[in-house]
């Protein structure tokens, strides 16, 4: 068919597309436009819509006029029936690649072949992203799955933190992020674990099954392990500061929680925040029931107590005299003992002083001496009496500084030799000050 009358054929198409139709309408609905058979040249442009008979039949002659017979043979041997009774179809272009692939009215044995351009990008490239295929339609569906602002699918916002994130549908939607067709399907399968159904909220109307209850409280109670756990209790507050429900353990009740999670917790804590604290609470008289050691005050001066809340991690004892035995029993400084409302007789205290001597680090070595004064600072090693002290802790003084202190008459280092004279007589230091 030459090219003029392929023009005329195409001309009396019009009718069929209404007076709307002008060249350009009918340059859309042309697969191919075949040139005279002198100079057989193709052009392909991509058609609005070809269901029309009339218009398939005019495509089909120029397809046929363009072609050589060694080509008509290798189609022919291709799909296996004549060439010109294959119908066109609207088939997908792989050589395009997915992203960018589309649908094309032809005759093709490599590729399905769908009745509309629509039917053909739902088929081919249902999960095309970029939507190329579909924003070709001359007028692409209400329907298409597309927002106003992003894709036409949700996918989880990994970019936020699980417990407060939802679903999007921004463009570009990110590498490696499953895809839904609905905000619903996105939520039940990304975050279908979300206790504070922050992604359920997001619907425009949110299912009334939602797992929050009203309060934004959960309904179970968790171990609350941000705090220290002496002074910790259970929550059910949310979000959760955890990502996942199942990242801690959870419990229907509080007390249960408590019981639970907080079952050797001597301090009460848990216990006492409670609506209604059982009369168990290991509370007496503004105290707890047992003592404990003073670990945050130096051991040679510290005691026994039990004051709330309990530390944790010190050992407990059912009443104070025998926390002071195990805990102070070495106790030089006995203040342990003395803190007792009736301190024992056998507390290794003297009326002036305790029974037992320590250098004095609080003066230089040259200057130090031996003390017995109260209380007695924690870690110094400990004498009999304040010579073998001295002896002891300071036996290289030059000036016998501590041995003078202890014995005046130690040596003519110990005053003014007519001082000593008086003092000490036994001392010859001679004329002058040793």
């Amino acid at each position: 068919m030459k090219t003029a009358q392929l023009v005329a054929s195409l001309m009396s198409t019009a009718a069929v597309f209404g007076p709307a139709a002008d060249a350009a309408s009918l340059k859309s609905l042309l697969g191919r436009v075949a040139d005279d058979a002198s100079s057989a040249a193709a052009v392909a442009v991509e058609p609005a819509a070809m269901d029309n008979a009339a218009a398939d039949a005019a495509l089909a002659a120029a397809d046929d006029e363009a072609l050589d017979e060694d080509e008509k043979q290798r189609r022919l041997n291709c799909w296996g029936d004549s060439y010109k009774t294959k119908p066109y179809m609207w088939h997908p272009q792989y050589a395009q690649g997915w992203t960018d692939g589309y649908c094309r009215y032809t005759k093709d044995c490599n590729s399905p072949g769908y009745s509309s351009q629509l039917a053909c990008c739902k088929g081919a490239y249902a999960g095309q992203i970029s939507g190329a295929c579909v924003k070709r339609l001359p007028s692409p569906p209400t329907s298409s799955p597309t927002g106003d602002t992003g894709t036409g699918v949700f996918y989880p916002d990994y970019d936020t933190a699980w417990t407060e994130a939802g679903c999007i549908r921004k463009y570009p939607i990110p590498s490696g992020r499953p895809t839904y067709k609905s905000m619903l399907a996105c939520c039940k399968g990304a975050y279908g674990g979300q206790v504070s159904g922050y992604c359920l909220s997001k619907l425009p109307s949110p299912p009334t099954t939602s797992p929050t209850p009203a309060g934004g409280l959960a309904d179970f109670w968790y171990p609350d392990y941000d705090t220290a756990w002496t002074e910790a209790g259970c929550m059910n507050k949310l979000p959760l500061p955890y990502p996942r429900i199942n990242d801690r353990p959870n419990y229907k009740t509080q007390l249960e929680c408590c019981k639970r999670a907080y079952g050797g917790q001597m301090s009460g804590a848990c216990l006492s925040q409670l609506p209604n604290p059982p009369t168990t609470s290991p509370t007496k008289g503004g105290g707890l029931d047992f003592f404990y050691p003073d670990y945050d005050t130096a051991w040679s001066e510290a005691g026994c107590i039990n004051t709330r809340p309990f530390p944790g991690g010190r050992p407990t004892y059912k009443d104070m005299i025998s926390c002071c035995k195990g805990a102070y029993g070495g106790q030089v400084s006995g203040t342990c003992l003395a803190a007792l409302p009736s301190p024992p007789t056998t507390s290794p205290t003297t009326r002036n002083g305790l029974t037992v001597f320590y250098p004095d680090y609080s003066k230089s070595w040259p200057d130090g001496v031996c003390i017995n004064d109260r209380p007695m600072p924690s870690g110094r090693p400990t004498y009999s009496d304040k010579e073998s002290c001295c002896s002891g802790a300071y036996g290289g003084q030059t000036d016998h500084t501590c041995a003078c202190d202890a014995d005046p008459c130690y040596s003519c280092k110990c005053g003014s030799v007519s001082a000593l004279a008086i003092s000490c007589p036994a001392l010859d230091c001679g004329d002058d000050d040793a």
